[in-house]
């Protein structure tokens, strides 16, 4: 992937130079310096003699060079934090009319879809009639496509259950087959983002066109056994790339090929 952009990189820069968002430029100089000089490098000799010499790694989480090891890490943390019971995996998703606002202006709104996802599980968790605890959950932006479009959605893992108000005893859903319903956690969620952009950014609430309030928006909510299956899922977005070198089939050197 490097010696792709190595190649086209400064062309398309060329061509979309107004267009191309301050991280992606930091992503892309990350990736082309990963494991060469112009990151130096390290020497490392055996007691047998033996010398390995070794070049830093650039660490961007968009490098696909880089990663593997911190998802990992990040999964085995994940793992040690499951509770023995029935987890969910609750995915919120905005319309699509708002997706060109949220990528320009990704400093305010990313953390906003977060946010509000979150405290709109932890809200009906608490007032519906059906459990009436205390949740703890995941959360997990992800901003894109399997087919690389961007998309921002907030996936959660939530265990089955949660605490009574007062943190003694753990409650468990009445109906150990339902978890809480999709249309009040999204309609929730649209909630309590327009309440957060009225009040917190009003000149960019102002931008969006009303009847996206009036829309109908999509809250999935997935049983996933005892949470590893979503675990594993989540770990290849957290510390990994939107693309891979493994998914290009084809490079004649004008045009690349990829799944």
């Amino acid at each position: 992937m490097a010696e792709v952009l190595r190649r086209h990189w400064p062309a398309y820069e060329r061509k979309f130079r107004a267009r191309l968002l301050p991280s992606h430029r930091r992503a892309v100089t990350a990736i082309l310096s990963c494991r060469t000089p112009a990151l130096g490098g390290q020497l490392f000799r055996c007691e047998c003699g033996r010398q390995h010499f070794a070049y830093h790694s650039c660490n961007h989480r968009a490098c696909p060079q880089c990663g593997h090891a911190d998802a990992t890490a990040w999964l085995a943390r994940q793992r040690r934090r499951l509770l023995p019971v029935p987890y969910y995996l609750v995915t919120f998703t905005v319309p699509s009319q708002l997706r060109a606002i949220i990528r320009s202006h990704q400093k305010d709104l990313y953390p906003l879809l977060l946010r509000e996802s979150a405290g709109a599980l932890q809200d009906v968790g608490r007032e519906h009639k059906d459990l009436g605890a205390v949740l703890g959950l995941l959360a997990v932006l992800q901003t894109w496509t399997r087919d690389l479009r961007f998309h921002p959605h907030v996936h959660c893992v939530v265990p089955g259950g949660g605490l009574s108000a007062d943190g003694l005893r753990w409650v468990r859903p009445k109906y150990p087959d339902h978890f809480l319903p999709q249309p009040v956690l999204a309609m929730r969620f649209r909630t309590r983002l327009k309440q957060a952009l009225q009040k917190d950014h009003p000149a960019l609430f102002a931008q969006i066109p009303r009847r996206i309030w009036s829309l109908d928006w999509v809250a999935d909510v997935q049983p996933v056994g005892r949470g590893e299956p979503a675990l594993k899922y989540l770990a290849a977005y957290v510390y990994r790339t939107a693309f891979n070198a493994e998914r290009i089939v084809a490079d004649d050197g004008h045009h690349i090929t990829f799944t």
